[in-house]
C-alpha cells in the first residue's frame, strides 16, 4: 500500500480513536465503582490474561512496578482484585481479578456497547458491517483479545 494511502488511513483511524476514547472514558466514568482508565485497563489485562505478577502487569501496561503496585493496592481495597501466593512458589504473589472486578468490567462493557450501537445506528448497515470486518482485522494485527477470547476465571 502506498505511503500516502497509509498516511490517510492513519489520519482517519486517529480521528476514530478519539471518538472511541471518548466513548471508553464515558463508559469507565459510568462504572458502578469509581476507577481510573488505567485501573480499568489493569482489570481488563487480568480478565484477558489471567492471574499475573506485579512485574508482568507493569510490563503489559508499560509502567514501572511501583505504579502498578499502587493501582493494585487501590483496586484491592475496592474488592476488585485479590493477591494470592503462587501454589508453585510461595514467594511469588499473583494478582487476579475478583468477581466484583468482573462485574465492573461487564457493566462498563454494557454501557460502551450501548454507546457504540448508537453510533452504528447512524451508519448504514453495509458500512457498519464493513467497519466490523476492518476492526476485526485491526484488532488481530494489534493482538487485542475480544471478550470471548478472555480466560475464564479459575
Amino acid at each position: 500500500m502506498a505511503g500516502s494511502a497509509l498516511s490517510e488511513l492513519a489520519e482517519e483511524l486517529g480521528t476514530t480513536s478519539r471518538a472511541l476514547v471518548a466513548i471508553a472514558i464515558d463508559s469507565v466514568g459510568a462504572a458502578p465503582v469509581e476507577v481510573t482508565v488505567a485501573q480499568h485497563r489493569l482489570l481488563v489485562l487480568l480478565a484477558a490474561h489471567g492471574p499475573q505478577s506485579i512485574g508482568a502487569i507493569a510490563a503489559r501496561m508499560g509502567v514501572n512496578p511501583s505504579n502498578a503496585t499502587r493501582h493494585c493496592d487501590r483496586l484491592e481495597r475496592l474488592g476488585l482484585l485479590a493477591r494470592r501466593r503462587s501454589p508453585e512458589d510461595a514467594r511469588v504473589v499473583r494478582v487476579e481479578i475478583s468477581g466484583a472486578g468482573t462485574r465492573l468490567l461487564d457493566a462498563v462493557m454494557a454501557r460502551r456497547r450501548e454507546d457504540i450501537v448508537q453510533v452504528l445506528e447512524r451508519m448504514g448497515l453495509a458500512d457498519a458491517a464493513a467497519l466490523t470486518a476492518a476492526f476485526r482485522a485491526f484488532n488481530d494485527a494489534a493482538q487485542e483479545l475480544s471478550r470471548d477470547q478472555w480466560r475464564e476465571p479459575s
